[in-house]
């Protein structure tokens, strides 16, 4: 179960990871590309706005100029000096003078025809009237702005204010700071110069992103229509796209990295430690004198919150290497003592085995840990037995004085699974024991083999010689018990009396192995 939520977590998380990348890299290119088009829209527009301005202010001074002249108007050399500002000022395309609506002359030379006024859509601080969309007086041509001061005009093409460097996909527009349209570098700017022209300085508007900036009486509109926007975002997409397809892959990467660390049994294993996932069942520990129950071993197992079960071996040694048996150890003391702890201070000659890893008893980091346990439950020291394998007393010297500072306390210290290392005796010898336990493999081949048969034999003259109490382990026949028995084993453990069981059959079990020997008491001599 635990496995199915980390890779479906997994999956869940890696989806935002692979799509946000992607999405930030869309926004990314959204930002740069809209804030690249402001930008070329704001140079666009300023640079039209001065072009705007300046080419106004050249065509008034020219006016301002033939109408300062001390010439009279209409001689030969004042038509000589209006060509000749007309040839030297690029925004104006005629000059005329106009008196009692009769153009008299201009540029052109003399004329003296009637001209009726142009209507005047602003006039200047200085005085300058202006008029849009005005037709030349003397020849067709296409729409001009006319400028007049005193008896003069001038005539100035629209476009001249559009002479800037202009991309294809930009769209320039060009008008008085009232709204009205001088020039456009497409149809229907108009609508969208009276639309714009009083709002903010720049944002979308008719389907065209766009910036304004007024100069003077003038302003310039630079605009960039969405279908090119959108363009240029598909490009600049095309190129950061593979950034947030590289981040995402580094993302993914990262959460099947981290994944795989979840789902290794060590990852396992400390997520088990965290949600308490290990219980301890108890195996019973018979007097093979009587059979009565005296007490258990407690041996932890690792439950899945399915049900399921883990094998010790399978988790033991990796436990044990990682470091994480000694929260283990704990949460098997916290068990112990809540599970037989009534039953401990009813039946003061009752005792339980608790297994201590080797880094357990080098240390002697549990003994605190247990001494505030009994202290809570009232359990006596005496009623626990403290076991390790050879392997949990590797490092003699701290083992032995974690062994005795055990038993100064009341504890029992017993070798576990005595007979299967490299150093029993030595451990026997240097070590203050008070119970050995004698090996399955050692039991399994009673009456089998005369050989191991014989080992038994002495590890059991053994054990009595250094006083200690014996326990035999993996009884599995009435033969086995038999010979244990006879051969002065005291305690035995195995299938044949009970294999280990949770806490609530092993008080069942008790009480009624206490039963039967009390209604038989002829039992007790079995």
């Amino acid at each position: 179960m635990n496995k199915k939520r980390i890779v479906w977590g997994s999956i869940l998380l890696g989806l935002p990871c692979v799509l946000l990348p992607v999405l930030l890299m869309g926004y990314v290119a959204w930002m740069l590309n809209l804030a690249a088009a402001q930008q070329r829209l704001e140079t666009l527009a300023s640079v039209a706005s001065s072009r705007a301005h300046g080419t106004f202010s050249e065509a008034a001074g020219a006016l301002k100029s033939i109408a300062g002249s001390r010439l009279a108007p209409c001689t030969p050399e004042s038509i000589d000096e209006m060509r000749l500002l007309t040839i030297n000022t690029l925004s104006v395309k005629s000059i005329g003078y106009v008196e009692e609506e009769i153009y008299a002359c201009g540029s052109w030379g003399p004329i003296g025809q009637h001209a009726a006024p142009w209507r005047e859509d602003f006039t200047t601080a200085d005085g300058v009237r202006v008029s849009l969309g005005v037709q030349s007086r003397i020849v067709a041509a296409k729409p001009m702005m006319a400028l007049q001061f005193a008896a003069f005009n001038v005539l100035v093409d629209p476009e001249q204010f559009l002479q800037v460097m202009l991309d294809e996909d930009l769209h320039l527009t060009v008008g008085t700071a009232t709204g009205q349209l001088v020039s456009a570098s497409r149809p229907g700017a108009e609508h969208f110069l009276a639309r714009v022209h009083s709002g903010p300085h720049s944002g979308l508007a008719d389907g065209y992103l766009y910036t304004l900036v007024h100069s003077g009486d003038w302003v310039a509109i630079a605009a960039l229509s969405r279908h090119e926007l959108m363009q240029g975002l598909i490009r600049r997409e095309l190129m950061l796209l593979p950034i947030g397809g590289l981040l995402a892959g580094v993302l993914v990467l990262l959460i099947v990295r981290r994944t795989r660390q979840r789902l290794s049994p060590l990852a396992e294993l400390q997520l088990a430690v965290r949600n308490r996932e290990f219980v301890v069942h108890y195996q019973p520990i018979i007097r093979l004198s009587d059979g009565a129950c005296v007490g258990a071993e407690a041996l932890v197992r690792w439950q899945h919150p399915d049900g399921s079960q883990v094998c010790p071996d399978a988790f033991i040694p990796l436990a044990e290497h990682s470091g994480l048996i000694l929260p283990i150890t704990d949460q098997v003391i916290d068990h112990v003592m809540h599970d037989l702890g009534p039953l401990l201070v009813k039946e003061r000659s009752l005792h339980v085995a608790i297994n201590l890893a080797a880094k357990d008893v080098s240390s002697g980091r549990f003994l605190p840990k247990l001494e505030a346990a009994l202290r809570r439950a009232d359990v006596q020291q005496k009623q626990i037995w403290l076991e390790a394998t050879e392997r949990g007393f590797v490092e003699i010297d701290a083992a032995r004085a974690t062994v005795n500072r055990a038993r100064e306390l009341g504890y029992l210290a017993a070798i576990d699974d005595f007979g299967t290392g490299f150093s029993s005796l030595q451990h026997l010898q240097q070590l203050p024991l008070d119970v050995l336990k004698i090996d399955k493999s050692f039991v399994d081949n009673i009456d089998q083999d005369a050989a191991t048969g014989s080992v038994t034999g002495h590890i059991i003259e053994m054990a009595k010689s250094l006083r200690l109490q014996i326990v035999a382990e993996g009884i599995e026949t009435e033969a086995q018990s038999d010979y244990l028995r006879d051969h002065g084993v005291h305690f035995g453990q195995g299938w044949l009396f009970g294999k280990a069981m949770p806490a609530g059959e092993f008080l069942q079990f008790y009480q009624d192995r206490t039963t039967v020997l009390v209604d038989h008491p002829a039992l007790e001599s079995v």
